[in-house]
């Protein structure tokens, strides 16, 4: 059974579980800011050429925006399953240096804007410390399974990377990684029905399932992630370990919700 057969075996198991324990129900929606950390911060160099190895991390800012359900257990429902999706837009927008042609002696300075996209599933567990107060704190924990994609741009600039010449924009290889976050916040009850919610998180992005392609693997037009350690064009590249930081604000809607204490 491979990795991702285990991930959603584990998903439908304890959504089973919670549903049969007839819970109830909040809905989160969320927008936030961050940034990428850990040896997802690799910075572009300023005196010589960046290296496609390094592409997926040259980002700077996170902007993502998500939904997540919390399924109270018990009559108090101080604990929660969460279950949600979350997509994360990690990008940059800098002057970065690259060869112009196969001979690798001239260089060029273009603008670089690469977009790294992680859609991820989580499925996690959470204690409210106040769920039937109207400001309630909470923290919180779980496994994600996170989908990449994304695009380098190069500015329209004719450059010579991965093997070819580009002028046009290459694709971030598709991959898949298993995650864990960990979060907390404080969710405020404004009615019975609605309220507002703002919390920060910290997500570990490929603790599992960490790889690196074998160059037939990867299409012409690609550049894949490269997390594992390897060796390429006699250059080895250690295992990276690739994270991030974001706060982030919403809306919460509650369905069936342990009921504030709300004053007359």
């Amino acid at each position: 059974m491979n990795i991702k057969i285990k991930f959603f075996t584990i998903i439908f198991i304890l959504f089973a579980g919670a549903l049969m324990a007839q819970p109830k129900l909040t809905l989160n929606a969320t927008f936030g800011y961050g940034v990428p950390l850990g040896d997802f911060k690799t910075d572009v160099p300023t005196t010589e050429r960046a290296d496609a190895d390094y592409f997926p991390y040259y980002t700077k800012q996170l902007i993502n925006f998500g939904a997540d359900g919390k399924l109270a257990i018990g009559k108090k429902g101080n604990f929660r399953v969460v279950f949600g999706g979350t997509f994360n837009m990690f990008s940059n927008s800098t002057d970065a240096m690259f060869f112009t042609d196969s001979n690798k002696t001239a260089t060029v300075t273009t603008t670089f804007k690469p977009k790294v996209n992680v859609f991820s599933i989580a499925l996690g567990g959470e204690w409210a410390f106040m769920p039937k107060e109207k400001v309630n704190p909470f923290v919180g924990a779980g496994l994600a399974a996170n989908f990449f994609s994304g695009s380098f741009d190069f500015g329209g600039t004719s450059v010579f990377v991965k093997g070819a010449q580009r002028t046009g924009p290459m694709d971030m290889k598709a991959e898949t990684r298993i995650g864990i976050y960990f979060d907390g916040g404080v969710d405020f009850m404004l009615s019975k029905h609605v309220g507002a919610v703002i919390g920060i998180r910290y997500h570990m992005i490929n603790p599992l399932g960490k790889g690196a392609d074998d160059p037939s693997e990867i299409g012409a037009n690609e550049i894949d992630l490269g997390d594992q350690e390897h060796t390429e064009d006699g250059m080895n590249f250690s295992a990276r370990n690739i994270s991030s930081f974001n706060g982030y604000a919403g809306v919460s809607f509650y369905f069936g919700a342990p009921k504030a204490k709300m004053k007359k």
